[in-house]
């Protein structure tokens, strides 16, 4: 049995959906009051898959294209597409972003140096590792870890 659900909804002005996570999507029609053909896919299977295997693999990886490879995809652009549907981010943004949270926890929670940080996570230099760290955390790494022990 085909898993897409059809409906074909006649004479109806507008169409509101509730999803699982509090989103609604109103559907209106043309002014002519024209059919409306509304189909609906089941994309949380899609996405879980999607996103499972970008968990799995992200940290293993030193490029996005090594990223999508391993998530089986062909196509960087497709991937990339499919990545910002599911995270609402760029995978460049949303790997930084884990990056910098797993440099706080060793900044706020371990001996490393800095400079070995910023080497540990392919920064290509340590001032660029700061000022990163800086912007997204409003505190620089040396700060932060000063103001841990205090």
């Amino acid at each position: 049995m085909d898993k897409d659900l059809k409906y074909l909804l006649q004479d109806v002005m507008s169409c509101t959906f509730t999803f699982s996570d509090g989103l609604k999507s109103t559907i209106t029609s043309s002014p002519e009051n024209e059919i409306v053909l509304v189909k609906i896919l089941p994309l949380t299977s899609k996405y879980k898959k999607f996103e499972g295997n970008v968990l799995r693999y992200y940290s293993s990886t030193e490029s996005i294209s090594e990223l999508a490879t391993l998530c089986k995809y062909d196509c960087i652009k497709t991937f990339i597409r499919h990545f910002k549907e599911c995270f609402g981010k760029t995978p460049y943004q949303w790997l930084l972003d884990r990056k910098m949270e797993e440099i706080q926890s060793y900044v706020l929670n371990s001996e490393i140096s800095i400079t070995e940080l910023s080497k540990m996570y392919g920064f290509k230099t340590v001032s660029h590792m700061v000022s990163t760290y800086t912007k997204r955390f409003g505190i620089s790494p040396q700060k932060s870890r000063l103001s841990k022990r205090k």
